[in-house]
């Protein structure tokens, strides 16, 4: 019995404690993570392109608005309109419907401004915690197939005392449910577990913990 206890302690240290998940998360395999799904939706940061036509004549010249913290676009005439949450399409119909008490028509026309003009991701974006050279945000991009090896590298890659066994995902679905993975990033990139390279969700978590030697 007492060689038992003392192998399962010794497992513990070995492993870094990584078997376990943190903050009542249920621990999986990276490939038994459940999908989350990616809707471009207007966020909190994002901005879009409005104009409006009325009668062949521009009732507002092409703009550009951004959403606000509190999740609204102010509106000539029309005023505050709360969008978060909507897509693209949903707003238009918004826009158009509220112009209409005072335009007969109205032609509303919404784009969003991409990210390579200054725009933020309508798709959402990760969090990059731990070791990592630029922790912080990183934005999905429209191919929506951001992935961990592209994240890390967008926040600067794994700094020198990274644990680069125990890189961890976090993802938490909308009923509350949250799950963990850990990754072991040398097997992806010496081993070519690829497998292992999932693709990230809107949300995630992606930890980089230090080594503990």
């Amino acid at each position: 019995m007492r060689r038992w206890f003392w192998l399962c302690i010794g497992i513990v240290l070995v492993c870094g404690c990584e078997m376990f998940a943190t903050d009542g998360a249920e621990m999986v395999a990276p490939q038994a993570l459940k999908p989350g799904v990616i809707v471009p939706q207007l966020r909190v940061g994002v901005k879009v392109r409005i104009s409006v036509v009325a009668s062949g004549e521009p009732v507002m010249e092409e703009t550009v608005k951004e959403v606000s913290a509190s999740g609204d676009i102010v509106m000539p005439l029309i005023r505050q309109v709360h969008c978060v949450g909507m897509t693209i399409e949903a707003f238009q119909d918004e826009l158009t419907k509220r112009y209409k008490e005072f335009y007969v028509d109205p032609l509303v026309s919404v784009y969003y401004v991409p990210m390579n003009e200054g725009g933020s991701s309508p798709y959402g974006s990760v969090l990059v915690t731990g070791c990592v050279g630029h922790p912080g945000v990183v934005s999905i991009p429209p191919t929506c197939d951001l992935t961990v090896m592209q994240a890390l590298q967008l926040a600067g890659g794994m700094g020198q005392w990274a644990n680069v066994n125990g890189v961890r995902v976090t993802r938490t679905f909308a009923d509350g449910v949250r799950q963990q993975a850990v990754i072991d990033t040398e097997r992806i990139g010496r081993r070519g577990a690829a497998e292992l390279n999932i693709r990230l969700m809107p949300g995630d978590v992606l930890d980089v913990p230090e080594s503990n030697w």
